[in-house]
């Protein structure tokens, strides 16, 4: 009896620990896609969640894609904006598979985004990637696409000034009401 109870006390700590190395790993994961030096508050989200969100949910979405050179360099200056606002959670997903497949979920996803996507070259709703939501109820309160920036203007204060404003104004009507 007494090496049966001192093996389920070793199988619960190796449980709880296992299931804490999971979540540091993903944490470590996103930091190191996207070369992240500071603390982030991005989550993985699967494409249901944010279809959860969009259909009268609430929550920030973000769309980015670690092979871009764009995507990287947004992700971390809004991720440093982020921190200075004191940000909990961002459900982040990269979207570059479905979009590239023109998938049923991408084709259902520019469904809930409406007219807050950009157009391609032939004039069809494509979902700019990096792009940012912040929603409510359902609906899209504040929508950022990051294609009326450069790569090289992303780094200059002025636009990590802009960028901040921009994101802050839409905090205020997100938390309010």
């Amino acid at each position: 009896m007494k090496k049966l109870s001192i093996l389920l006390i070793l199988l619960l700590i190796t449980g709880c620990s296992v299931q804490k190395v999971d979540k540091v790993e993903d944490e470590d994961k996103f930091a190191i896609e996207y070369s992240l030096k500071t603390s982030h508050h991005f989550n993985y989200s699967k494409i249901h969640d944010i279809f959860d969100i969009l259909d009268g949910e609430t929550g920030i979405v973000y769309f980015a894609n670690s092979d871009e050179e764009k995507s990287i360099i947004y992700t971390q200056v809004i991720n440093d904006i982020f921190n200075d606002l004191k940000v909990d959670k961002i459900n982040y997903y990269n979207p570059s598979n479905i979009k590239n497949n023109n998938t049923k979920y991408y084709r259902e996803l520019l469904n809930f985004l409406g007219d807050k996507v950009e157009k391609d070259d032939n004039e069809n709703p494509s979902l700019d990637v990096p792009s940012l939501y912040f929603v409510k109820k359902g609906s899209i309160i504040g929508y950022m696409s990051s294609n009326k920036y450069s790569v090289d203007s992303l780094i200059k204060n002025k636009t990590k000034k802009k960028l901040k404003k921009e994101i802050n104004k839409y905090l205020k009507e997100y938390k309010s009401a």
